[in-house]
């Protein structure tokens, strides 16, 4: 049987699989990825928790049992925080960058934050994120800048003097 012809289905609940009530059944044809059940789960019902996938007889994998659990809101932005970090660490692989760190000053007192940039940048070929936070500490120290600024190399101004 051909992989798009296969036909899937999963119970939706309203808490572990099992030890809950059925909220609903999905049947669909072809390959569906997790964030796509999940999305059609919530789209029947916003209090569904746990997800129980059967496979299409005739598929490879069937008889295996698989659960999708519902994350919570922290696993939800941490995994869209890695989502996010992931393409960006892809898109700008191998690209010349610019950084710029800073560290903020606060003032307790009147509850207010300033960003003080340090004198100078550095330019590297960016890998990953964790690359460059290594080179942050060590070209401004350990646990002395909060934060930094990316700049490519073609998105520089252009200097205002040139050294004599």
């Amino acid at each position: 049987m051909h992989p798009t012809s296969m036909k899937h289905s999963a119970s939706i609940w309203d808490g572990a699989v099992g030890s809950s009530n059925c909220i609903d059944v999905v049947h669909w044809e072809g390959d569906i990825t997790p964030e796509q059940l999940a999305n059609v789960a919530h789209q029947i019902s916003p209090v569904w928790q746990t997800i129980d996938l059967q496979l299409d007889p005739a598929h490879p994998m069937h008889g295996n049992v698989y659960h999708l659990r519902r994350l919570n809101d922290d696993e939800y932005e941490e995994q869209q925080y890695q989502q996010r970090k992931a393409a960006f660490e892809a898109r700008y692989a191998g690209q010349r960058v610019w950084v710029h760190a800073y560290h903020f000053e606060e003032d307790l007192e009147a509850g207010t934050s300033e960003a003080f940039f340090y004198d100078h940048m550095f330019s590297t070929l960016f890998i990953t994120l964790a690359d460059i936070e290594a080179l942050c500490d060590k070209h401004y120290g350990a646990d002395v800048w909060d934060a930094y600024s990316l700049y490519l190399d073609d998105q520089l101004p252009t200097p205002l003097a040139i050294d004599f």
